[in-house]
């Protein structure tokens, strides 16, 4: 379900950015997004007395390999499109992965919401529980 949710925003942000003309911005908004979601992490961990730095490292570290990944879509884009002259791509697949990652990201934070127990909308409680069961995810987000 999660993979459903990631392909369809980085499919819709693809477009997005070929209609708009706006390459490269989605990584700003993915950085912000990240940032979010380590502090909120941060913050239910420390609430809920759970906070583990080897845990807190490898999420930093997962966040900084999903943007070297991104950052590789985009120099493949680049070298298609000056060295192999095949430019039909221009940067949107880039931006269309950028925005898939924000998705979970966003996913991530109402989680992170949830653990703090900030005021959620039961509909938005069961969606994330759809999504940990459809991705066979335990509470902490790691597989079963």
């Amino acid at each position: 379900m999660e993979n459903k949710i990631a392909v369809f925003t980085g499919v819709l942000g693809a477009i997005a950015s070929y209609m708009f003309d706006l390459v490269g911005v989605a990584v700003s908004i993915l950085m912000l997004f990240m940032l979010a979601d380590y502090i909120t992490g941060l913050v239910a961990a420390g609430i809920n007395k759970e906070l583990n730095s080897r845990i807190g490292w490898t999420g930093f570290v997962r966040k900084l390999y999903i943007l070297m990944l991104i950052g590789l879509i985009y120099a493949l884009e680049f070298m298609t499109g000056h060295y192999v002259d095949f430019d039909i791509f221009g940067g949107y697949i880039g931006d269309g992965a950028a925005f898939a990652y924000i998705a979970v990201e966003l996913i991530s934070i109402t989680e992170n919401g949830v653990k703090m127990g900030a005021p959620m909308p039961p509909f938005i409680k069961n969606l994330l529980k759809i999504v940990k069961e459809k991705t066979g995810l335990n509470e902490e987000g790691e597989t079963k």
